[in-house]
């Protein structure tokens, strides 16, 4: 057996060492010039895998122009000195039927409606609203702003079904005063019959008003009765700021056959983040025990900034997001007092 000479030993594993060098060099540089030539020959836009993506994305309600009935439909308006007024098709079909945003009528998961007031006073923040929101988000519209048709119009092309806002007098009126159309007790039925169709001229293509205070007009049933009697009339429906079991509308309006909704949640415009999350868990919660709820916001950055958070969660937790007109007639309504 011949023995190894130390020298040759260790030159065989310098050679080795530098082989093994040399493969991984190699190695390197052809995963170099594969990565360059990747860059170089693929086509513009096309992102490698892994890579943050940093592009703006499309407005929530992007794509769903088509989804709503074109507004004013000819046979569902008539003329007035205050402009066109829904009214009641010959045919029978009613404008908070027609202009309503489609809803899949086999959905079986509760639903919860969020209606968003005063859209158009401000109009940068309304038109983050109108772009940043989903379809079916329902947008009540201030009648004192500038452009009131043309932003229902706006609101509508983008997906989302619209509601004008409807001052009625509170408790504390006139320390409160919700605008010169408010509608007051002190005032006759045809008065406030006018009031009502000056604030219907305002705009076409809306499925109903949604009250805006009110807590006093409310009470008496001497002008709210041809109040909604007018709404009932022309095919609207009308939504209540107080709970259902609260609302004196409610169970009128059942009687009536008016189409009906009541804010099982009032979110006021000044509510800070945290009392904006409770009232978004208590809509959710009333959905998944009464099948149906409403949750009337006032327009505010947090509001804006809260729902945009909740609004991803609900599809997680089955729970339908409806337009307004989709829990109409769904909620329990107390029997009225005799």
């Amino acid at each position: 057996m011949s023995a190894t000479v130390p020298g040759m030993q260790q030159g065989s594993s310098r050679r080795s060492l530098t082989w093994v060098r040399l493969l991984w060099l190699c190695a390197a540089i052809a995963l170099i010039v594969i990565g360059l030539g990747l860059a170089y020959f693929s086509p513009p836009g096309s992102p490698s895998r892994g890579t943050a993506i940093s592009v703006p994305l499309p407005p929530a309600s992007a794509g769903k122009a088509a989804l709503l009935a074109p507004a004013p439909d000819p046979g569902l308006v008539e003329d007035s000195p205050n402009g066109p007024l829904p009214i009641i098709g010959k045919d029978g079909r009613r404008p908070w039927q027609v202009y309503a945003r489609p809803f899949d009528p086999k959905e079986t998961r509760p639903r919860i409606a969020l209606i968003i007031t005063g859209i158009g006073l401000d109009q940068t923040l309304s038109q983050v609203a109108l772009d940043r929101l989903p379809g079916p988000i329902t947008l009540g519209f201030d009648p004192y702003a500038g452009n009131v048709k043309d932003n229902v119009a706006n609101a509508r092309s983008l997906g989302h079904e619209a509601l004008l806002d409807l001052p009625l007098e509170p408790l504390d009126y006139p320390r409160q005063d919700p605008g010169p159309l408010t509608l007051l007790t002190s005032l006759d039925a045809s008065q406030n019959a006018d009031r009502l169709m000056k604030l219907m001229g305002k705009a076409s293509g809306y499925v109903g008003f949604v009250a805006i205070m009110g807590a006093r007009f409310e009470t008496e049933k001497s002008s709210l009765l041809p109040m909604l009697e007018n709404l009932k009339g022309r095919g609207l429906m009308f939504a209540d700021d107080k709970a259902p079991e609260q609302s004196i509308v409610a169970p009128i309006a059942t009687q009536m056959k008016l189409a009906w909704a009541a804010g099982n949640s009032v979110i006021d415009s000044e509510s800070d983040p945290a009392a904006i999350d409770q009232a978004l868990a208590g809509l959710e919660a009333t959905a998944k025990r009464s099948g149906a709820a409403l949750g009337i916001a006032a327009l505010s950055p947090a509001l804006l900034d809260r729902v945009a958070a909740w609004l991803g969660s609900l599809d997680g937790k089955g729970i339908a997001l409806a337009p307004a007109s989709a829990i109409a007639n769904r909620q329990n309504a107390q029997q009225p007092a005799q």
